[in-house]
């Protein structure tokens, strides 16, 4: 039971941790907003940089590595495993 407690706590404390991370927003002017990963919402757009968490279920739109287009993304939170995929931005 104290270490289910314990868990609990330590979850606590990285959601929280996770929640606070700010993320740039691209505002309606093109300008750049910061915005808390707790505050996004449906439709923003978010700028993620090269080795960044992304911080919701996002679309990519676009990518700035100029001959291939290609990104690779860490998957192992999402589904348990250590490789990295491929995928091309449209």
């Amino acid at each position: 039971m104290l270490k289910e407690a314990w868990d609990d706590i330590q979850r606590f404390l990285r959601d929280r941790e996770i929640n606070s991370k700010e993320y740039m927003k691209v505002g309606p002017d093109g300008g750049e907003i910061t915005i808390s990963s707790q505050s996004i919402k449906v439709g923003d757009i978010i700028k993620v940089n090269q080795n960044e968490r992304v911080p919701a279920d996002l679309v990519m739109l676009y990518t700035t590595e100029e001959e291939t287009g290609d990104v690779f993304i860490r998957t192992d939170q999402l589904d348990g495993e250590t490789d990295w995929k491929l995928r091309r931005a449209i």
